[in-house]
């Protein structure tokens, strides 16, 4: 009984004595690192979709010459090549 009553009366006081803390959106140098990023991922992307593509060729040659090594080479790049497209795409939900 004594322990429920002594971390009842710990949780009430640290839920009393939280504190906010905001960063300030102004911090010196983080425009051009924000700029950096967007380029980066804007290049990605665009490399994602190329790596895709490209997939895509492989895996239409795999069928053409009924290559069972390069019609799962042609997968793996084409879902390769979507995947980095689409994390990409997502930085939005990673706060960047």
């Amino acid at each position: 009984m004594k322990i429920i009553i002594k971390s009842a009366f710990i949780s009430t006081v640290l839920m009393l004595t939280a504190t906010s803390a905001y960063a300030s959106s102004a911090t010196p140098g983080m425009d051009t690192f924000d700029g950096v990023i967007d380029v980066v991922a804007t290049w990605l992307g665009r490399i994602g979709l190329v790596v895709a593509f490209f997939g895509a060729v492989q895996l239409a040659l795999g069928f053409k010459n009924d290559d069972a090594d390069g019609k799962v080479r042609g997968m793996k790049t084409l879902a390769s090549g979507f995947l980095v497209y689409g994390i990409t795409q997502s930085m939005s939900l990673f706060l960047l």
